[in-house]
């Protein structure tokens, strides 16, 4: 699943709580070739990629009105990744630790993007993030649909 796929396009889903974002990706979802709509979450130093059976539609914070709101909006700052190609997907590891995956790095052939995790919220960076130090590396990430 997803190696070798296309990128289609990138949605967010944001986490705001009384009007405050409080997490500008808690969720990245993305559209491939051939697998659809996937969404992906790094938590508690496990990724999470799943198959999605619905497109996460597009929801506007001006759309909602309750106390906790989770609006779905495009990532323009992915639009260059937009019909590249996944040749494969690595996961940035906490050495000798079970449970120590604090990010993604897609690889997309001569460029590629990081989502990396803190305290539950995901950031974007473009190419490998070097800014770690000697206790993490990256490794093969290995998914099924049900991940």
């Amino acid at each position: 699943m997803l190696v070798n796929e296309y990128i289609k396009e990138f949605r967010k889903r944001s986490l705001f709580i009384e009007n405050e974002l409080i997490c500008d990706i808690l969720v990245m979802f993305f559209r491939t070739s051939e697998s659809g709509w996937i969404s992906l979450s790094v938590n508690e130093g496990i990724a999470k990629i799943l198959q999605e059976s619905f497109e996460p539609f597009l929801l506007d914070v001006m759309d909602i009105d309750d106390e906790f709101f989770y609006p779905v909006k495009i990532v323009p700052e992915l639009s260059d990744y937009i019909d590249k190609k996944i040749v494969n997907i690595y996961e940035y590891r906490i050495k000798n630790v079970e449970y120590g995956c604090v990010g993604l790095y897609f690889d997309c052939g001569v460029t590629g993007f990081s989502l990396l995790e803190k305290e539950g919220c995901l950031s974007i960076f473009y190419g490998i993030y070097d800014g770690f130090g000697e206790e993490i590396y990256l490794r093969d990430a290995v998914f099924n649909k049900n991940s």
